[in-house]
């Protein structure tokens, strides 16, 4: 048997990642993103390969979104076999649904 190490390869490595949060942007045309529409599969409530399945209310559950700026507003045709479920307004209170984080830099240290 090959005797055990007392230190693994790459133990003790760091590494700093500088991340950026950027907005979603309309799947449209590409402008920053004003809406997120949200479908759920058809029959949601009791398809349990939705999110919504045996849920109550379910407007807050989602099985597709997509993104849309002022201009495309009332475009919000779903996947085949999905419906419409909600629309959320790009405001304060749902700005955390219009984000994500992208990585911009990687460094590593000893």
């Amino acid at each position: 048997m090959e005797p055990t190490l007392d230190i693994l390869p790459n133990e003790g490595k760091t590494e700093t990642i500088t991340k950026k949060l950027i907005r979603q942007e309309c799947d449209i045309c590409g402008e920053p993103a004003h809406y997120k529409h949200t479908y759920l599969l058809n029959n949601a409530r009791n398809n349990p390969a939705s999110r919504a399945y045996g849920r109550d209310d379910c407007s807050w559950c989602e099985d597709h979104c997509s993104f849309v700026c002022k201009e495309h507003i009332n475009k919000r045709e779903p996947p085949e076999g999905m419906g419409w479920c909600s629309t959320f307004p790009a405001t304060a209170g749902f700005a955390h649904m219009f984000l994500y984080w992208i990585n911009i830099a990687k460094k590593e240290g000893a």
